[in-house]
């Protein structure tokens, strides 16, 4: 029987539009190109999110692959945390598991800084029992020590437990511990990814 329900933040209970966020920049299409590459789509963008090495630190490695461009780099980091926004039906469907009963839990890949933030946008918060952020651990998923400090956090038991995400490798990575998953495209999969185990929400949640 499933007494726990874990989520992942974005693209779960809110979007990470990174690509919105640039396109309201209005850049050149070399500029934009450049901002893409080495920002958002480089390999130093999950540091952020492990935390263990500072922001302006990862700033400066992370401009060295761009020359020239280096303030428009920091200014684009600095205003990111707006890229990530609550989806309007996060708070209902988190306020109306958790007063069935279940135990809410957030696990999510998110810098420090960001996350900060963005607190005070994330309603959703209101209805959980605890998260594990990834800065915090200074682990990312899906490396093991992440769920490894969830389940010991708050004496999880997998076998009773669900996790939603959206990407496959993380879900992977929670079924090794026992966890049964859901992967995460839209509302409706979470709605029906909580139908297989049994569990409905109200309408509108």
């Amino acid at each position: 029987m499933i007494h726990t329900l874990i989520f992942d933040i974005g693209n779960v209970l809110a979007a990470f539009d990174w690509r919105g966020y640039l396109d309201s920049w209005q850049l050149p299409p070399e500029e934009d190109a450049i901002v893409e590459r080495v920002l958002f789509r480089s390999p130093m963008w999950k540091e952020v999110d492990r935390g263990s090495v500072p922001d302006d630190e990862l700033l400066d490695e992370i401009v060295k692959d761009a020359p020239g461009f280096e303030e428009l780099i920091r200014r684009v980091y600095r205003g990111a945390a707006v890229a990530v926004n609550e989806y309007p039906y996060a708070p209902g469907l988190l306020k109306d598991l958790r007063e069935q009963g279940y135990r809410i839990y957030i696990l999510s890949n998110y810098g420090k800084t960001f996350y900060e933030e963005r607190l005070s946008h994330f309603r959703f918060l209101e209805h959980t029992d605890g998260q594990v952020i990834s800065y915090q651990e200074k682990h990312i998923k899906p490396e093991p020590e992440i769920y490894e400090a969830l389940i010991s956090r708050f004496g999880i038991e997998p076998e009773t437990a669900v996790f939603f995400d959206d990407l496959p490798d993380n879900l992977s990575a929670a079924e090794k511990f026992g966890l049964h998953t859901v992967q995460v495209t839209g509302y409706e999969s979470i709605v029906e990814g909580l139908a297989r185990f049994g569990i409905g929400i109200s309408t509108g949640a």
